[in-house]
């Protein structure tokens, strides 16, 4: 099995879908989705360009978080007996610990089935210092990983700034790579993965984000979907997923940290539907706001 880690927007996603453009033709892969909200989008982007792989979707929640542990290694038993894979690639939420992988594999429905073969972990170069409060969930990230991509590396102007003596003081033992778009050569020497330091002790807990999915079989104007995405900035640090214009488009959204994207799609014939994750105050509704921005 290969993990990938990565907090949220740090293009884990994108990673996959190399893999999958590299692999897929000569390999059987299993692909496990850890989705933080109950809807999965990542899975359906995977599909616009790949086949030939199988994908285990478990969402709502962090498969790390000890409340999800035994059905998880209940479902990921059954799908490996069911597929039978030539290779596992794992990849975890954006806000998971993964520090108990070990206790996963280790399980004895799993021991003579999978083993850890390599840990990636990709790191946002532009928005890694705006994550503080959650650092010590990313730090974990980082230091269990064989492989770390500094991804996003174009869109930084000092490649070799204070950023990478970081990354390398919280984990000495990794492979370091500067990368865009995730692009990264996988037939590199492997390591065997580390753990934290004997007495440091992983972060539990589920950090203080709610997730909203907005769903719709509404149109929105391209001008009052702008307006929507300005209203929801403040506060969110990711989204994600596939939104229907009054015109005829399908617009498939990311956004990380307020900056949001969008590039038309074809061959999606579905209702809008995508994830919005951050802090969100007087818990707001962005399903309602959404609502009274489409057309009627």
């Amino acid at each position: 099995m290969q993990l990938v880690t990565g907090f949220l927007g740090s293009g884990k996603t994108t990673f996959l879908k190399n893999y999958l453009d590299e692999f897929s033709g000569s390999r059987k892969i299993g692909i496990i989705q850890n989705e933080f909200s109950e809807v999965n989008v990542d899975s359906l982007e995977l599909q616009q360009n790949n086949s030939g792989f199988k994908i285990l979707e478990v969402n709502n929640g962090s498969i790390f978080c000890v409340c999800l542990l035994g059905s998880f290694v209940d479902s990921l038993a059954d799908f490996i007996d069911q597929i039978q894979p030539d290779e596992l690639i794992l990849e975890a939420s954006g806000m998971s610990d993964p520090l108990s992988i070990g206790q996963i594999l280790q399980s004895p429905k799993l021991k003579q089935k999978v083993y850890l073969d390599r840990v990636w972990c990709l790191v946002d170069a532009v928005n890694f210092r705006k994550i503080t409060g959650l650092q010590t969930r990313v730090n974990h990230q980082i230091r269990i990983a064989d492989t770390i991509l500094v991804n996003k590396a174009d869109l930084i102007e000092n490649k070799n700034d204070e950023l990478i003596p970081l990354i390398e003081k919280l984990n000495p033992f990794a492979d370091i790579q500067l990368t865009s778009f995730a692009r990264v050569s996988f037939e590199s020497k492997k390591q065997m993965m580390k753990f934290l330091p004997p007495g440091e002790k992983a972060e539990n807990g589920r950090p203080d984000l709610q997730s909203q999915v907005i769903k719709s079989n509404r149109l929105i104007s391209p001008g009052k979907l702008d307006e929507f995405l300005k209203a929801i900035q403040e506060g969110c640090i990711r989204s994600k997923g596939y939104i229907n214009l009054t015109s005829g488009a399908k617009m498939f959204l990311q956004g990380s940290f307020g900056q949001f994207t969008l590039q038309e799609v074809r061959n999606f014939a579905a209702p809008t539907e995508f994830v919005v994750i951050g802090s969100f105050p007087d818990e707001k509704s962005h399903q309602k706001l959404f609502d009274s921005n489409c057309a009627p």
